[in-house]
């Protein structure tokens, strides 16, 4: 570990304005931020007005977070499907970001759903984060990004600048005791992003009869909430 590093400023925290839709509209700064976890004493350049927490109780530990009386707050929580006993009755050989990727969606469709519904209508701007804010937040955040017309490539790129955070982002974790699957158990395939796990889930989420906006609203998702998110990231 880099002894420079600073354990104060969320190490994979990024505003995804700027990225273009694929008919050339821009998405709107300030508005959708994703990141690893607040921390305690953090520094950060950005007070959000609402944040989505990806965590389970379970990694929080009942710890009111961060950001409380600050922020609202909205607990969502995703991963129940990759709970460790579940991950444990998994061959080591076939627990890559893929197979990972899709139990989660899989289990958690209308979890994603309520968060499409938040991100429509909570203050902005809104942050959205898991522990490490690479996996579960990038799945959430590639759905926005497809819902509102980003090419994949750049929904792509956009998940994988996570890989050039990895040094800080694991130093941060560990100062905070969490735990994460492939920093602590060896488990590679787990330690960064891949973007081939993502576009096939992106593949499953947009087969789906009428798209991936199908998808969203076939578990929960009020069509109106879908537009207006186009409405509000595009301006």
């Amino acid at each position: 570990m880099t002894a420079s590093l600073d354990l104060t400023v969320p190490a994979n925290l990024r505003d995804v304005g700027g990225l273009t839709t694929a008919d050339g509209r821009t998405l709107r700064r300030g508005v959708l931020l994703r990141s690893d976890a607040p921390q305690p004493g953090d520094v950060s350049p950005v007070t959000p007005g609402s944040v989505i927490d990806l965590r389970s109780p379970r990694e929080t530990e009942g710890r009111a977070h961060p950001l409380t009386g600050r922020a609202e707050i909205h607990v969502v929580a995703l991963g129940a499907s990759l709970a460790p006993d579940v991950i444990a009755a998994t061959p080591a050989a076939e627990r890559d970001l893929g197979w990972a990727y899709r139990l989660l969606v899989a289990d958690a469709a209308a979890e994603i759903a309520r968060i499409v519904e938040i991100v429509a209508t909570a203050p902005a701007p809104m942050l959205v984060h898991c522990a490490a804010g690479k996996d579960r937040t990038g799945i959430v955040i590639a759905t926005v990004l497809r819902l509102v017309g980003v090419p994949r490539a750049q929904v792509l790129a956009d998940y994988a600048a996570t890989n050039a955070n990895l040094e800080p982002l694991f130093a941060r974790l560990r100062a905070s005791g969490a735990h994460l699957p492939g920093v602590d158990d060896d488990a590679e395939a787990l330690l960064g992003v891949d973007p081939a796990a993502l576009e096939a889930v992106l593949d499953d989420l947009e087969s789906h009869p009428g798209g991936l906006r199908g998808y969203l609203v076939a578990n929960g998702a009020d069509p109106a909430h879908l537009d207006a998110i186009t409405a509000r990231l595009l301006g």
